[in-house]
């Protein structure tokens, strides 16, 4: 059978990325991300060797998985929207019984959209790394672009780009979880937003980042950043 669009690593069995439920992780292509974030643990601990899963072990990792009692199958990356043969990958795990949530950075809206519209994913962990406001002080922008590109000389452009279109696919998914209230296809069980911890933010910035997130409606996840060296 021909390749699939995951990573043929480990996959990690988890109740804490999804609160209360049996979740594993499959990955996109780990260095295919439009981001640099601070110390990206999944960059730096990704073995360029490894290769991607066939459809054939994909099958029986996914019947493995639901064996041990796997109610989500999570993907993540990378930046999963960046994958073009994603769609592909969703519905052969879709067919088999298991709803899916798309973890992202949130830089590629239209492809949000795009999963919506096509019933391709029953929910999503949308990453707000830094607050979002229409005005930064110098301070700021070098600190929140070290955040989001590990290097705080980039053009002040690719920082205006993410606010952007994060807030554009914040209203898409608040959209898509408001138009489904079935108890069957609550997407909103499905779906958070995440910021983590970073030692570059203050408390200034995470109280302002929990404000946004609580206008959202959406429940918000604040994760400890832990370092890459530790």
């Amino acid at each position: 059978m021909p390749l699939s669009p995951f990573l043929d690593v480990e996959t990690p069995i988890t109740f804490k990325d999804q609160p209360g439920i049996q979740s594993a992780v499959l990955y996109t292509y780990i260095p295919l991300c439009n981001l640099e974030c601070f110390q990206c643990h999944n960059k730096l601990s990704f073995d360029g060797r490894s290769g991607f899963i066939s459809y054939e072990k994909l099958d029986n990792k996914l019947n493995q998985l639901k064996l041990l009692g796997v109610e989500l199958i999570i993907i993540s990356g990378g930046e999963p929207t960046l994958e073009k043969r994603l769609e592909e990958g969703l519905k052969f795990i879709k067919e088999r019984g298991f709803p899916v949530r798309i973890d992202t950075n949130g830089t590629m809206p239209e492809r949000i959209e795009e999963l919506i519209r096509n019933k391709m994913v029953d929910g999503f962990a949308l990453d707000i790394k830094i607050p979002i406001k229409s005005v930064y002080s110098d301070e700021e922008k070098e600190r929140f672009k070290q955040i989001l590109f590990s290097n705080k000389l980039v053009d002040d452009e690719k920082l205006f780009w993410y606010i952007e279109n994060l807030k554009k696919s914040v209203e898409k998914i608040k959209n898509f979880i408001n138009k489904n209230s079935s108890p069957l296809e609550n997407h909103s069980q499905l779906t958070i937003l995440r910021t983590v911890r970073y030692p570059l933010l203050t408390e200034k910035d995470i109280s302002d980042i929990k404000a946004f997130a609580e206008a959202t409606g959406i429940p918000h996840q604040l994760n400890p950043f832990y370092s890459v060296e530790a």
